[in-house]
C-alpha cells in the first residue's frame, strides 16, 4: 500500500509539537494517540523530543500546511548542506591538506545514507549538523557571540552541545568570556521563559531527559557527533604537527607553520 502524502516521518513530531504549543501546550510532550484538537497527520504523528526553544525557530512553518511545511524544511537542509560545506572548508583552510580532505570526506561524504535518510524522515540533525560547525566556524572567525547564538540554535538536542564544549572553548579561548556569557544568555532567554508558560520547561525535563532522548540513536542522531568529533581531531593532530614540525602530507617540513 503506498504512503499517504502526509506520512508520519519525524518532521511530524516538530509539526505537531508545534500545533500544541497554539492550540494545547501542556500536551506538547505527550506521546500516544491524537489528542482532541489535533491537527491530522496519517497514520499518526511521531512524539515532539526537542527543547522548548526549538518551537521558538519553527514556528514560521506553522503558516503551511503538513506537506507544504515539509517540503519546505526538506529544502531548507538541502541548502544547510551547502553551508555545511563552506565551514568545513574555512575552518580547514590553512591546515595541512590531507587533514581537511579527511574531514570533509568523514563530515560530507562517508555519512551518506545518514543525510539521505535525515533527508526522507525530515529530521532536523541534517541542519543541526550545519548549526554546531557554524558555531565552530564563528568561534574560529573571533566572532564568540555568533558562535553562541548558533550553538544555542544547534542545542535543540542537548547530546551534541555537550560533545562540542572542548572545541568551541578552544575555538573561543581568545574571547572565552564574552562566549560563555553569550551562549548563557542565549540558552536562558530561548528556553527560561517557557518554565512560566504551562510548565513547558518541566514537561520537557521530567518526560524526555529520563525517557528514550539519552538511549535512542539513529543513523542520522550521528551526524552532528561525527562532525565535532572528526575537526577537534583534526585540531588535535594540527597542534600536533605544528609542534613536532611534522607534515601529514608531506614526509618532513623543516619550517613548520
Amino acid at each position: 500500500k503506498p504512503l499517504s502524502s502526509t506520512f508520519a516521518v519525524d518532521f511530524s513530531a516538530y509539526y505537531i509539537g508545534e500545533w500544541r504549543f497554539f492550540h494545547n501546550p501542556t500536551a506538547i510532550y505527550l506521546s500516544g494517540d491524537y489528542i482532541a484538537g489535533d491537527v491530522i497527520i496519517e497514520p499518526k504523528p511521531q512524539t515532539f523530543m526537542y527543547t522548548p526553544s526549538f518551537l521558538v525557530f519553527f514556528s514560521p512553518f506553522m503558516a503551511l500546511d503538513y506537506q507544504a511545511a515539509l517540503n519546505a524544511f526538506d529544502f531548507i537542509q538541502v541548502l544547510s548542506m551547502f553551508a555545511l560545506a563552506f565551514f568545513i572548508y574555512k575552518i580547514a583552510k590553512g591546515k595541512d591538506l590531507f587533514l581537511g580532505v579527511i574531514a570533509a570526506l568523514v563530515i560530507l561524504v562517508l555519512p551518506f545514507s545518514s543525510y539521505y535518510w535525515g533527508y526522507a524522515l525530515g529530521n532536523a540533525h541534517v541542519i543541526q549538523t550545519t548549526l554546531i560547525v557554524a558555531a565552530l566556524y564563528f568561534g574560529f572567525a573571533h566572532k564568540p557571540l555568533v558562535s553562541a547564538f548558533m550553538l544555542m540554535l544547534a542545542s535543540f538536542d542537548p547530546r551534541v552541545t555537550l560533545l562540542s564544549i572542548p572545541i568551541l572553548l578552544y575555538y573561543n579561548r581568545a574571547n572565552l568570556r564574552k562566549f560563555v556569557a553569550g551562549a548563557a544568555g542565549f540558552i536562558v532567554a530561548f528556553n527560561v521563559p517557557f518554565f512560566f508558560y504551562n510548565d513547558i520547561g518541566f514537561t520537557f525535563l521530567q518526560k524526555r531527559l529520563k525517557g528514550d532522548i539519552i538511549v535512542a540513536m539513529y543513523a542520522y542522531d550521528w551526524l552532528p557527533l561525527i562532525a565535532v568529533a572528526t575537526i577537534t581531531v583534526v585540531e588535535a593532530l594540527t597542534f600536533y604537527s605544528i609542534r613536532k614540525g611534522v607534515s601529514f602530507s608531506k614526509k618532513k617540513t623543516s619550517n613548520p607553520v
